[in-house]
């Protein structure tokens, strides 16, 4: 093998564990804030005026709990495609909620961190953040690897073979 194999599984390696990690960080303090004050996001969610207020309890902890899952399996399982497909999932959902809630001009917060003073531009900020977020999740659901973060042996036998 010539070193020009190696040098691109070690920058694959790099991308894979940046984004694994970037992507399970950020999913862990969503999560976090919403665990931590549960009827504050319940009310966020009430505030899109998408579902029954009879089931936006049940969506509030259950998407509170999917996002710690989801965050969990990027950093600290080799579920990188499982985990970029419940993201891909999830970034879907918030994409139409943030985007109806632009059209409507409904002033809210949008509820993805903490339960932040309204800003006229976070909805907005929020869904162009959000479609920027499916290009990694893409690369992670098409390129990611079944690994464990720390594993770098990959790199010897995946270049060697």
């Amino acid at each position: 093998m010539d070193g020009r194999q190696t040098a691109k599984g070690i920058l694959r390696l790099c991308a894979d564990t940046a984004l694994r990690l970037g992507l399970g960080a950020m999913f862990l303090y969503s999560a976090w804030g919403k665990i931590q004050d549960p009827g504050m996001f319940q009310t966020m969610v009430d505030n899109y005026r998408m579902l029954p207020a009879s089931v936006t309890a049940l969506f509030a902890v259950t998407m509170s709990m999917a996002e710690l899952l989801v965050g969990a399996m990027f950093i600290f399982s080799k579920w990188t495609r499982e985990a970029a497909f419940a993201t891909a999932v999830m970034l879907a959902m918030f994409i139409v909620a943030l985007a109806q809630a632009q059209v409507r001009g409904l002033d809210i917060s949008c509820g993805c961190f903490s339960g932040s003073e309204k800003d006229p531009h976070e909805v907005l900020f929020a869904l162009v953040r959000d479609v920027a977020l499916v290009v990694p999740t893409a690369w992670l659901l098409i390129k990611g690897q079944r690994r464990w973060i720390a594993d770098f042996r990959r790199i010897w036998y995946t270049d060697r073979q």
